[in-house]
């Protein structure tokens, strides 16, 4: 059985390190549903510790970034 909360920190992790292939590692053998939870998880984790260490005005540069990237990838514009 895999702790799933020990996979959502370690893909956390593996993603600030820059290390795709370690993250894709850990999500290997999930299941579609186990696979959510840890992308839902990882997510949160994140964005709680960024608020935790985090200006607000830096936390809103970071959304406005994602605002952005969201809207060109879509074809928006930002």
């Amino acid at each position: 059985m895999t702790d799933l909360t020990l996979t959502t920190y370690g893909v956390v992790i593996a993603a600030l390190r820059g290390d795709q292939d370690g993250a894709q590692k850990l999500l290997d053998g999930l299941s579609p549903d186990e696979t959510a939870q840890v992308a839902i998880g990882a997510t949160l984790a994140l964005a709680d510790t960024l608020r935790g260490v985090c200006d607000p005005q830096y936390i809103d540069h970071i959304i406005h970034t994602l605002q952005g990237f969201a809207l060109t990838t879509t074809g928006g514009t930002p």
